[in-house]
């Protein structure tokens, strides 16, 4: 009998052993899952906040320069005005102010800020595009089409909610141009 109990107690102090392994390894693997929130709420914080002041700020630069690339446009238009009286220079004022309008393009950067002059611009060129009048229009989305001179708007008529257009901008010429416009 005595060996009997000696079995009895041996596999009750097992029992006990695997008992608190498994409830520190709870605990544990409870703590490691709550760590792993902590840090994926931080990172998903920092990556989606943004500060208006940024905002503000990138798309006060924008606008800058923007406005030095229509002066720069201006003054080379000005300057193959007074020029016209000499054929070749004519020919060399048309060639470098089409190349300053590239270059303009390529440096322009959009801006999807509610009431800059860049998205007054693109909301003026949807308009056109769809027909619908700016005071009629819903917005549903404007931003970046893929490149830094393009983008993509969804707008709906006022009195049409379920009419959507999905009108595909390009920034060409230093303005903004319907590129693809579908119709509902």
């Amino acid at each position: 009998m005595r060996s009997q109990r000696g079995n009895g107690d041996s596999s009750s102090r097992v029992e006990q052993r695997k008992s608190k392994g498994d409830r520190l390894l709870s605990w544990t693997i409870g703590i490691v899952s709550l760590l792993i929130l902590a840090v994926g709420c931080i990172i998903l914080i920092s990556v989606f906040h943004t500060s208006p002041s940024s905002n503000k700020a990138a798309s006060s630069h924008s606008q800058a320069q923007s406005s030095e690339s229509s002066n720069s446009q201006e003054n080379s238009s000005d300057q193959s005005s007074s020029d016209s009286s000499q054929a070749s220079n004519d020919d060399e004022s048309s060639s470098e102010s089409s190349s300053s309008a590239t270059e303009s393009d390529e440096n322009h950067q959009a801006s999807y800020e509610m009431g800059s002059a860049d998205w007054n611009a693109q909301v003026s060129a949807i308009s056109e595009a769809t027909g619908i009048d700016v005071a009629n229009m819903t917005i549903r989305w404007l931003g970046n089409g893929g490149t830094p001179n393009s983008s993509l708007a969804r707008v709906a008529p006022k009195n049409n909610q379920n009419a959507i257009y999905v009108v595909h901008l390009i920034y060409q010429d230093g303005k903004w141009q319907a590129d693809n416009v579908k119709k509902p």
